[in-house]
């Protein structure tokens, strides 16, 4: 195989099809990185990169090519593989050796870089799948050794799930307050990032889960994973059903679909005190009474994804404590755009993760 020419799939217009291209690589050099892509998993971020941008409310839609990501564009941001050549300058990894690729890179340099939180760099946005190549295709370069954890005995397949699903649903419940086993902590929206963040919350939290989505399979797939209870939001009544199954005790709320029904659906349900942590990025205007927020005494924030740290302490994690799983799919690289389509009709039930043909 020719580590220097990678096949890739990739649009070449906003909204357009994935194309099979290819790309020439310059000589590796410095910290640089080339890893053979083994998996890679499809996110629901991805239906709105390749739409180019995401819907802001009122119609209006942000654009990726004015922040700066250019056409031909190779998506794929959950990427595993085997580091294949390396740069002079590299240290600590080697040939050979299987590694999840940390995708959300920022400058490296400033102050937030310094503290962890690459994702939130306000300099330079610099994330795979996203401004650079990413995995979908068989070879990705990696420009610093520091983006690579290897993840030892790990399923490859779901140790690609934890560079996007795996720390965005951990760094979400991150940011939910303590809990004892009184508590309830509700996940809106089941799909792949949802189902990991119940299957974390069984292992992390005390609180019992109650689990929100309209498709009967996903209601089905959560209590399987752990949770409790779950509903269907668009039920007659289910806001009072809810309060009543839980005690009106529910201390947090992931919102993992951030639409403004599933947000306004959030702050209803959530006790006084309570926390809202918006994730998803479906769209729109968060709207609520600003009385609403003194009388419930509501903290509402939001969690971009994680920063490279907190991929290392869940890999450390996923080693050493029995994580429940989520549904993995594996298909052949050439289905992307299959893949895709059955992830915008919302026939994907936990993670589709692509292998190159």
């Amino acid at each position: 195989m020719n580590y220097q020419c990678a096949h890739r799939w990739a649009f070449k217009t906003w909204g357009g099809a994935l194309e099979p291209i290819e790309e020439v690589f310059e000589p590796i050099s410095g910290h640089e990185v080339t890893v053979r892509v083994t998996h890679c998993g499809i996110c629901h971020s991805d239906l709105h990169i390749q739409a180019g941008g995401f819907e802001m409310g009122g119609g209006r839609l942000s654009s990726l090519e004015a922040a700066g990501s250019t056409l031909p564009l190779t998506m794929g941001h959950e990427i595993v593989g085997e580091i294949v050549d390396v740069g002079p300058d590299v240290l600590g990894v080697n040939k050979g050796e299987h590694v999840i690729v940390y995708p959300w890179q920022g400058c490296g340099v400033c102050t937030t870089c310094a503290s962890g939180d690459e994702q939130l760099c306000n300099k330079a946005s610099l994330s795979m799948g996203l401004r650079l190549p990413g995995g979908f295709g068989d070879l990705v370069r990696v420009r610093h050794e520091r983006y690579l954890v290897p993840f030892g005995a790990l399923d490859p397949a779901r140790a690609a799930t934890f560079a996007c699903a795996g720390i965005t649903a951990f760094g979400a419940i991150r940011k939910l307050p303590a809990t004892t086993v009184e508590d309830w902590v509700a996940v809106v929206g089941c799909g792949g990032v949802g189902m990991t963040a119940v299957a974390l919350l069984v292992a992390t939290q005390a609180a019992r889960i109650v689990a929100i989505d309209p498709d009967p399979a996903k209601r089905v797939a959560a209590l399987q994973h752990g949770a409790s209870l779950a509903f269907d939001p668009n039920a007659p009544g289910v806001l009072k059903e809810i309060a009543k199954a839980c005690g009106g005790n529910i201390a947090g709320v992931v919102d993992f679909v951030g639409a403004e029904s599933s947000s306004s659906f959030a702050v209803n349900i959530v006790r006084r005190a309570g926390q809202v942590v918006i994730v998803g990025l479906f769209g729109g205007q968060f709207k609520l009474a600003l009385p609403m927020f003194i009388f419930k005494s509501l903290s509402v924030c939001g969690s971009y994804t994680a920063g490279l740290p907190l991929l290392r302490e869940l890999v450390a994690l996923a080693q050493t404590v029995t994580l429940p799983t989520i549904p993995i799919e594996l298909r052949p690289m050439s289905t992307v755009n299959r893949s895709l389509d059955d992830l915008a009709q919302g026939r994907v039930v936990g993670r589709v993760v692509l292998q190159p043909d």
